[in-house]
């Protein structure tokens, strides 16, 4: 507050703040999970079941998050109009990623139909709750600030994810993924969300942006949490690797 005026802040200050509580909640789901701690410093131990129910699940969740985009598209024109064109832009831009991770995992022996018929793991139905009734309170903030959280990470540790793909199931076999990336940075996604957050926050909601961003994470964790367990759970059982994979919800 100065002079009574609640502060803005610039795009660099949103960025440094959240990234800095960004990082220190990735390192607590690190310590948290086997699972994440591989992803983010040795892919290439993880499981192939992991790693294909990994990319299974950004499907489910690309599509479930669909309409709470349109919805904080619409929250944003009415209250934000400055930046609703270019949130515009990025949610129809994303609402259709899913198909670039259909299109590996099909060149992977999974069909469409098997990635349709699966059930969301129970974290991934939680998190859609809470950022759902977060915006009755918080309007768009919590949908924008996940897609914060998932281009940040995607800056961090995708590229070594795609990589370890690769050599695991062939190059040609992660077209999809390496086009999504791509795609992410020659749109500069990370700095298009980090300059509408600009927009929505201020000195006074910015902790509460925090703390929305570590419920978020918390749910993340959980999911790497239940992903080991899957694997846990699978890795003595008979039935072929990709179908473990994806049956297993």
């Amino acid at each position: 507050m100065t002079n009574g005026k609640v502060a803005s802040l610039s795009s660099a200050q949103i960025d440094a703040f959240l990234t800095q509580e960004l990082l220190a909640q990735l390192k607590g789901i690190r310590k948290s999970s086997l699972v994440a701690e591989r992803f983010a410093a040795s892919p290439q131990s993880l499981s192939a079941r992991v790693l294909l129910r990994h990319s299974a699940e950004h499907v489910i969740r690309i599509r479930r998050f669909r309409q709470l985009d349109s919805d904080a598209s619409k929250m944003i024109e009415r209250d934000f109009p400055c930046v609703a064109e270019k949130w515009s832009r990025y949610a129809r831009s994303e609402a259709v990623h899913d198909r670039y991770y259909l299109r590996d995992l099909e060149a992977m022996g999974i069909t469409r139909d098997a990635v349709d018929g699966l059930e969301p793991l129970p974290s991934t139905l939680q998190l859609l709750t809470y950022v759902r009734e977060a915006m009755v309170h918080y309007g768009p903030l919590p949908v924008v600030l996940y897609s914060y959280w998932t281009e940040k990470n995607s800056d961090l540790g995708s590229n070594p994810v795609i990589d370890c793909l690769g050599a695991r199931f062939g190059k040609e076999k992660v077209r999809g993924a390496s086009a999504h990336r791509a795609l992410d940075d020659n749109l500069d996604h990370a700095v298009a969300v980090t300059e509408i957050l600009s927009a929505l926050l201020d000195t006074d909601r910015l902790f509460v942006a925090k703390e929305i961003l570590s419920a978020i994470s918390q749910f993340i964790g959980e999911y790497f949490r239940e992903l080991e367990e899957l694997d846990q759970s699978l890795s003595a059982e008979a039935p072929t690797m990709k179908k473990q994979a994806l049956y297993c919800g």
